[in-house]
């Protein structure tokens, strides 16, 4: 057995490796390691996605060049294309020429390359041409509908989560809802619950045939993500079970369809959502099945299944969320139960809708009437949940919490046991809300806000109390502005319209009376910008867009603040909107700068005019994209970086290595941190750098 296992390993490595090799000559890799531009022909090779104004793809080189030289490309290279021209179709020939970088660890693409110039020509295939078709169709139906359909319907229905506003997906994330817009196992069983109940089971053969057929062209409509090639290899097995009128084992099932499709392909496993769509699934069948039945005896079934199954795959995630995110809610479980009731529906809707669009116009309308209900009420769920106490919470906390759920419906039967877990459950919901830098001094200068990943920073200047963005959606930055026993903010500057920084406001506007809000010249994504602008009119307050030179004076008279970018004419557009982002100068004593999240390209331009500041706030959550220059201008002493777990690689070797000379902590490692004069109190006993 044990020499079984060895050659098994052995075999699955050799496979891997070879994979490996292929995907990522070495020509090619010398090439992404110089940086340099490089000249291609390739095929469009997957689905595109909006990625600031333009999109981006996988495409497959049929010829690479870098200068005079040609790379070696075979059939399984890959490149991913940024600026990529959004009607761009799989199947389609790119002529393209820019510049080549790497790409995070563990993605299939050997690189990326950043177009400056693109040429799309030839045909799509015939799925590109009927998917593209219908994509377009349901869009221009979608127009008039509110924004939460015109990005749940497509999100939901197909899968396409780039159409989501930030805000909405962000809150989403939170409250553990955003496997709704992953096409998944779900899909798949109302697919095969509507052909089995039209079919029946009688008919063996032709139940599952049509199951098959069926499942095929849900894999065309959707394509072959992770999610779905997960839930069609357990649906095979499952139909080749109901064909030979033999029963099927789901742990069984999941494992084949597992094995089956990393040993297919090996670059499946390096993503993050297929573990937890196996993680969730096992989670189901051990845990939310047996767990179902148990609370079945003491109230409805449909009742037992909507907060068991929530529960099980919540649990079984944790450990997988953990690797790349800082933050969870203790309100999963309760999200999920809520919208259950709608996602079939809206399933099905959004479905037909699809279907119908390019052809049935007027009753694809019809049909997105009541799945726009169904998205009302996904979105006030998600919005609402993610900004009650116990969102934003540890991951440990949320596993903590679930746990006291678990401990309440396995004690059902025992009144007193299940309201002892679910008090225990209030009062780690009330520490939690309370803890968030609930140590944070009377006598602050500073406060850098932890937030996750995200960024939120209050400062005290010239008799004012100035806030620099907001955090992501939920209740860390509100939770930081009350622990630091601010009760008015006299100003409010959000850097940029990311999620990340924009996404805590309600619970901000809630926490403290604001005074004035500085906003960048480019506010894009739009819809961001929508969304920040309706929930400030809400509160009577309209933004003021600031640029180079801005300045609010204290109460002294002296200046407080001063914008050093963007400039007046920043261009526009989502792929701007870092580099457009603020960055400001407040005068405490010694001097404090907050960059947004500028990168390195920004930062030199304003480079020049940067003096020494005592205390600087590191720009974009410590990437590696950093200006060498901006660092040796500012020579802070003290040097703070607002990071969560993630998969971006922040704080970057890079940066840690630039800003050596300063006293550095980090969020994601110190929590809160409060600065008073030369003072430094946080969690860490010393800099992490």
């Amino acid at each position: 057995m044990g020499l079984a296992c060895l050659a098994g390993l052995s075999v699955g490595w050799s496979v891997a490796w070879a994979h490996l090799q292929a995907a990522a000559p070495e020509g090619v890799r010398q090439a992404v390691a110089s940086g340099g531009d490089v000249r291609l022909t390739a095929v469009v090779d997957e689905d595109l996605a909006r990625a600031g104004t333009g999109c981006a793809g996988q495409v497959r080189p049929e010829r690479m060049a870098a200068g005079r030289r040609d790379l070696p490309v075979g059939g399984h290279v890959r490149m991913l294309v940024w600026n990529m021209p959004c009607d761009a179709r799989t199947g389609q020939r790119l002529e393209a020429s820019g510049r080549i970088k790497p790409v995070a660890s563990g993605r299939r693409a050997a690189g990326a390359v950043y177009a400056r110039t693109t040429r799309i020509d030839g045909e799509p295939t015939m799925r590109a041409r009927i998917v593209g078709r219908i994509d377009d169709a349901l869009s221009d139906r979608l127009d008039g509908f509110p924004a939460h359909a015109r990005g749940l319907v497509p999100g939901v229905a197909l899968g396409r989560s780039d159409r989501l506003a930030a805000p909405l997906e962000a809150a989403m994330r939170l409250v553990q809802l955003t496997h709704l817009i992953a096409v998944s196992g779900g899909h798949v069983s109302i697919l095969l619950a509507m052909v089995l109940g039209v079919v029946g089971r009688r008919a063996r053969r032709t139940a599952a045939a049509l199951s098959a057929a069926s499942v095929c062209c849900l894999v065309a409509l959707v394509g072959p993500e992770a999610s779905v090639m997960r839930a069609v290899a357990m649906s095979a097995v499952v139909l080749a079970a109901l064909a030979l009128g033999r029963s099927t084992q789901a742990v069984s099932a999941l494992s084949t369809a597992t094995i089956a499709i990393v040993a297919l392909d090996p670059w499946t496993a390096t993503g993050y959502g297929f573990y937890l769509s196996a993680g969730a699934t096992l989670g189901i069948i051990v845990v939310g099945g047996p767990l179902a039945d148990h609370l079945a005896t003491r109230m409805p079934p449909l009742l037992a299944e909507a907060l068991a199954i929530p529960l099980a795959a919540q649990i079984s995630c944790l450990p997988i969320l953990a690797l790349f995110t800082d933050n969870g809610s203790a309100w999963g479980v309760l999200a999920n139960a809520l919208v259950a009731p709608v996602v079939a529906p809206l399933t099905v809707a959004g479905l037909a809708a699809a279907l119908a669009a390019p052809w049935a116009g007027g009753v694809a309308s019809l049909l997105l009437v009541p799945a726009s209900m169904c998205t009302w009420w996904i979105d006030a769920v998600a919005t609402t949940l993610s900004r009650w106490p116990g969102s934003g919470i540890s991951n440990a906390a949320t596993f903590a919490a679930c746990l006291a759920i678990l401990a309440a419906m396995l004690a059902v039967k025992r009144p007193l046991a299940a309201l002892t877990a679910l008090a225990l459950l209030a009062a780690l919901i009330w520490r939690q809300a309370r803890s968030a830098g609930a140590d944070i001094p009377d006598d602050w200068q500073i406060v850098q806000c932890d937030v996750g990943q995200g960024a939120g920073v209050l400062v005290r200047a010239h008799g004012l109390t100035i806030m620099v963005d907001a955090g992501p959606p939920g209740e860390a930055a509100s939770q930081c502005v009350r622990a630091a026993g601010v009760g008015s903010i006299d100003l409010l500057v959000l850097t940029h319209a990311h999620s990340d920084h924009i996404g805590g406001v309600p619970g901000v506007l809630d926490a403290a009376d604001v005074g004035e809000v500085w906003v960048s010249p480019n506010m894009d994504p739009r819809v961001n910008g929508a969304w920040l602008d309706k929930h400030l009119t809400r509160r009577g307050i309209t933004a003021k867009t600031v640029a180079e030179g801005e300045e609010r004076r204290g109460r002294d008279g002296a200046t407080a603040v001063r914008v050093l970018w963007p400039r007046g004419d920043a261009p526009p557009g989502d792929a701007e909107a870092n580099a457009q982002s603020i960055a400001v100068r407040v005068e405490i004593p010694g001097g404090l700068l907050v960059m947004g999240d500028q990168p390195a390209s920004s930062q030199s331009r304003f480079a020049s005019a940067v003096e020494p500041a005592r205390v600087m706030v590191v720009a974009h959550h410590g990437s590696a994209d950093q200006s060498a220059r901006l660092a040796r201008n500012a020579r802070p002493s003290i040097a703070l970086v607002s990071v969560g777990e993630n998969s971006y690689g922040h704080p970057s070797a890079r940066m840690l290595q630039m800003y050596a000379p300063a006293d550095l902590y980090t969020t994601r490692a110190c929590g809160t941190i409060v600065v008073r004069g030369s003072e430094v109190t946080s969690r860490c006993e010393r800099p992490v750098g």
